[in-house]
């Protein structure tokens, strides 16, 4: 499987978040990277969605409400 897309998403995702989030998909596309390497996803498509809801699911990374 082609690791570069998921850095390229891990990019994606990391404009306009706050460090801790940033910190945050650097860790999660470190374990996902060996996932992928184990070969516990399908394909690309898969790997991609799995990692999309972790980044979503990080405390750290979701939205806050007005202040």
């Amino acid at each position: 499987m082609d690791l570069g897309q998921l850095d390229q998403l891990a990019e994606q995702l990391k404009i306009d978040k706050n460090p801790a989030c940033r910190r945050a998909i650097n860790r999660i596309l470190a374990e996902f990277k060996v996932r992928c390497e184990k070969g516990e996803y399908d394909n690309p498509l898969c790997a991609e969605s799995a990692f999309r809801k972790s980044v979503e699911e990080q405390t750290s990374c979701q939205e806050t409400g007005a202040r």
